[in-house]
């Protein structure tokens, strides 16, 4: 350690136990600082800087101290290794001063009201030491600092001032006092601390923390933002506190963006400041940086469509409520990144959600970090067999939100699952059906066209017709009769010669969304590879072909306004043949159009 001898103005190095007594001094550099190399050209008198070094000097006399520490001159820059190792050691050279002078070169009054917190322009509240990312340290780590104003003129200690300076910098005054260390206090409420402070070079803004987390890790500058991330990681080896990941964006448009466990700054922990480690651990497995991103271990469930709600084993200090974040798979197998939910970042977790662990791995990075379109929690009913208007109709929706036959959706709110909707009504004068669909525990679009709506569970109900009662998800099960589950992936496509069902994954306005087509077998044609012109949804059922316009197709429901929105043109009707019970030997699908016969 170089130490400037405060009445000789020489520099000396010391090592380990020969280092004496020092006061170090803490300030915001300004222009014609001293540096190393001026003190030893002797060139320091000739330098705006140099007044604040002898009032140091003096004020150190005062105190009995021989020596002084300044981080101007005291330090080679121009060696990158020794650069390395005073950032890394600046924290407990801090925390080793006999005492640390803060000096506020921004504030002109001489005393500061305890009562008032400040004095407006040029008070103490307003100085801005109190924004720098470096000063954080340099407040927390020693045991004794002084404040001094403009003109060397004393203005209290850290002691004396806890209370203001608690009110300005958010920091508790029981780590002020030295009451408590600031490394007993959580990740996420330490990061808070600096989430409003800034540095010049944007590495700083992790480098100033590393003695704050007790971490030691090589500087790199130039890597930008990176170093932030390198940091978490560090802290992550050494410490299970997953308040760690208990952060909200504080980039606008995070929502429609894919992002990692770690923040991006400081500034994401604005809000951080009350969270504290859960006294009930969720979470016993380690968790590590792999090259599929953060391994985790988390209880999840499903909130809505391809977003799940995990856990962290992390509690809002006050309310004693866990806090989750959201999660959505990408393609890859186990992979999921860190996303927002209806503008939510950190949410409660219900104490009473039923979960599953899981172990996954968050992605860090992502290749193209804008998230698809969202997919609608739920159904748009499209198409399904009409409702018989006679006397005595029946049309009854059991359903989350009221129906609207004009949108003809069945979704389910965030944080439930299984039942969309329930849909009960006349087919024909003598027939009533049963139109049910929903998710399974994967998420696979399950649908019932027929068959009852009574299960085991629901005739054991003291109110079978309670609607979470209707709304249970123990009807999805194959075995019963009219229930067919799809794919998650790829949706459903049944005909068994008696319904024609098929549900598809469309973008409709902008939104991905399950698509459902029912109908009789004969009307339910699928045309694969066409797309109506119109609504530029799949054709089912008829398809529309212009005569005029070669590859020009409208779906039966944009063929009811062609005269409106493709004028003077005629139409081609194409109507699949159904051959009832006849499948191709090739893919096994119904067969529609022509038959072709092996004849050998």
């Amino acid at each position: 350690m170089r130490l400037f001898n405060a009445t000789t103005h020489n520099l000396t190095d010391f090592l380990g136990e020969t280092i004496p007594p020092y006061a170090i001094l803490s300030h915001r550099w300004q222009d014609d600082e001293v540096i190393f190399q001026v003190i030893l050209s002797g060139a320091a008198p000739t330098k705006k800087g140099y007044e604040k070094i002898t009032q140091c000097c003096a004020q150190a006399l005062r105190d009995n101290l021989g020596y002084i520490w300044v981080d101007t001159f005291c330090i080679d820059k121009t060696s990158s290794a020794e650069l390395s190792e005073a950032l890394n050691s600046m924290y407990e050279w801090y925390q080793n001063a006999e005492v640390c002078y803060a000096y506020l070169c921004d504030v002109a009054e001489d005393t500061v009201e305890v009562s008032s917190g400040g004095s407006g322009r040029g008070g103490f509240n307003d100085s801005v030491w109190f924004t720098r990312g470096w000063t954080l340290q340099e407040l927390l780590a020693p045991t004794r600092v002084e404040f001094f104003n403009a003109d060397w003129r004393p203005l209290g200690s850290k002691a004396k001032l806890k209370g203001i300076i608690s009110s300005i910098t958010g920091i508790q005054e029981e780590v002020l006092d030295g009451t408590l260390l600031p490394q007993e206090l959580s990740i996420a409420q330490r990061m808070s601390w600096a989430s409003e402070r800034v540095t010049t070079k944007v590495e700083d803004m992790a480098y100033s923390l590393l003695g704050l987390f007790e971490i030691n890790m090589p500087m790199l500058y130039g890597e930008g933002k990176r170093a932030f991330i390198r940091l978490q990681e560090e802290i992550m080896r050494q410490s299970d506190d997953q308040t760690l990941f208990a952060w909200k964006s504080s980039n606008s448009s995070a929502d429609d963006s894919y992002r990692g466990l770690l923040a991006q700054s400081p500034a994401d922990f604005k809000a951080s400041g009350e969270f504290v480690q859960s006294q009930q651990r969720f979470n016993r497995s380690p968790f590590a940086v792999t090259n599929m991103g953060i391994s985790i271990e988390l209880a999840v469930v499903h909130w809505t469509m391809d977003v799940y709600l995990a856990a962290l084993d992390c509690e809002t200090q006050s309310r004693k409520k866990r806090v989750g974040i959201f999660l959505a798979p990408l393609p890859q197998d186990n992979q999921y990144a860190r996303v927002m939910c209806a503008g939510e970042d950190l949410p409660d977790f219900p104490a009473d959600m039923k979960s599953e662990y899981r172990k996954v791995y968050v992605r860090q990075r992502v290749a193209g970090t804008s998230k698809p379109p969202g997919r609608m929690y739920g159904f748009w009913l499209r198409q399904f067999p009409p409702v018989w208007k006679g006397p005595h109709s029946e049309f009854e929706v059991t359903a989350y939100h009221p129906w609207d036959e004009t949108e003809r959706k069945l979704c389910i709110p965030p944080g439930k699952r299984g039942t969309a909707g329930i849909i009960r009504y006349s087919m024909r004068e003598d027939y009533v059906v049963n139109l049910r669909v929903g998710f399974d525990a994967m998420l696979n679009p399950v649908v019932q066209f027929g068959g009852s709506l009574m299960t085991d569970a629901r005739l054991k109900a003291r109110d079978p017709n309670a609607f979470e009662v209707q709304m249970a998800d123990d009807w999805m099960d194959e075995r019963r009769a009219c229930v067919y589950i799809g794919d998650r992936n790829y949706g459903l496509n049944l005909n068994d010669g008696i319904i024609r069902i098929l549900v598809l994954e469309e973008v409709v306005k902008g939104q991905r969304m399950w698509v459902v087509y029912i109908a009789k077998p004969e009307n339910g044609a699928w045309h694969k590879d066409c797309v109506c012109d119109g609504c530029r949804l799949t054709v089912f059922g008829t398809r529309y072909r212009c005569k005029f316009c070669p590859g020009f197709d409208y779906c039966s429901d944009c063929f009811q306004n062609a005269r409106r929105t493709h004028p003077g043109h005629s139409f081609q009707e194409d109507k699949p043949v159904w051959h009832a019970a006849v499948h191709c030997d090739w893919c096994s699908e119904v067969s529609l159009l022509l038959i072709s016969l092996c004849f050998d």
